[in-house]
């Protein structure tokens, strides 16, 4: 992940302006920006077959990745991973704050994607947001 420079951060304004919602939180990783949103509708956002995003896309000159957010864990969690994530547990191990994710087999590979990026984006989101610093995953059969 790539510390945010002066140009991602007017992009990211930019965005806010286009989309008239707030950023929350932004990654900018592997020439994709990933955003976490304060909005009324996340679909004013994303638009019929992604039209608006790709039309930000454009504007922005980036690949957009967005997500509502929540303050509250279970719609955090239910926003992000697209109800891919059937129920999960928090605890804390040996002063460390953790999450366990129970995913069906079948929706593993979204929950982690591509090399590992989707699961380290969401984990460093989840660290900022709600001091969650590691993430299992345990695969429902």
């Amino acid at each position: 992940m790539k510390p945010l420079d002066t140009q991602t951060i007017r992009d990211i304004l930019q965005f806010e302006q286009l989309s008239k919602c707030n950023v929350v939180d932004s990654i900018f990783d592997e020439d994709i920006l990933y955003l976490l949103v304060r909005t009324k509708n996340i679909y004013d956002i994303i638009g019929k077959d992604g039209e608006n995003i790709k039309r930000l896309s454009a504007k922005v000159g980036k690949t957009l990745k967005v997500s509502l957010y929540s303050n509250d864990l279970n719609q955090f969690l239910s926003n992000v991973f697209q109800r891919k994530v059937k129920r999960f547990e928090v605890y804390e191990e040996d002063g460390v704050k953790k999450i366990r994710l129970y995913v069906p087999l079948k929706d593993k590979r979204f929950i982690v994607g591509q090399k590992g990026n989707n699961i380290k984006i969401m984990g460093e989101f989840l660290k900022r947001q709600f001091h969650i610093t590691k993430i299992d995953i345990v695969d429902l059969k």
